[in-house]
């Protein structure tokens, strides 16, 4: 059984981890310490500060950190919002925020083909780190879609679904297609495969 100290402050991308963590074998994820403050994430990259993040808390807490970086990258708007996704509209900005800009920044463009993508960093306190990543495409939306999940999922229609967006799936179904399985499946053999499973 490994245990994992959860790097995420955001409890939507906290519950999915664990979730996913529980279907795939033997793991415990700790929360967040809360008295760990906000963590600089200035990587160029998804992979970047999904190691940044979780090199911070396994500094803080002197026990092996998982943390998440993804986001929403458009091929239209050249790869925006990208490693900015949580903070597209502003360092403050909600999910209600981000969405609409993006769906601004979306009229009257045909192409609608995104990607989402997860970077999940494992951070060990004798300085091993093990990355992993994975990718889902799939088309914007020209509204809000369904009332589930979080960030972009109602905008965001995977195309090995049915049609449906993120945000009319249930947990299971989205968990089924999504770029933080893959890479949490990903992340699980390379632990495996570097003996820290």
């Amino acid at each position: 059984m490994l245990t994992l100290v959860c790097a995420t402050a955001n409890p939507h991308k906290a519950k999915e981890l664990e979730e996913l963590l529980r279907a795939l074998g033997s793991f415990t994820l700790l929360p967040r310490p809360l008295e760990v403050g906000d963590i600089v994430e200035d990587g160029e990259t998804f992979e970047d500060n999904a190691i940044l993040k979780a090199q911070a808390i396994c500094a803080a807490t002197g026990k092996a950190a998982l943390a998440d970086d993804s986001g929403l990258s458009v091929i239209a708007l050249h790869g925006q919002p990208g490693v900015h996704s949580a903070r597209y509209a502003g360092e403050d900005a909600t999910d209600a925020d981000n969405r609409t800009k993006l769906l601004t920044a979306m009229e009257g463009i045909e192409d609608r083909r995104a990607t989402f993508t997860a970077a999940i960093a494992v951070a060990f306190p004798d300085e091993v780190i093990i990355v992993a990543e994975g990718e889902v495409h799939g088309t914007i939306t020209t509204s809000l879609v369904g009332s589930r999940g979080f960030g972009y999922d109602p905008l965001f229609i995977p195309d090995e679904g049915d049609g449906r967006t993120f945000g009319e799936m249930t947990s299971d179904e989205k968990h089924a297609l999504s770029h933080r399985r893959r890479a949490l499946e990903s992340l699980v053999e390379a632990l495996r495969h570097a003996g820290r499973q």
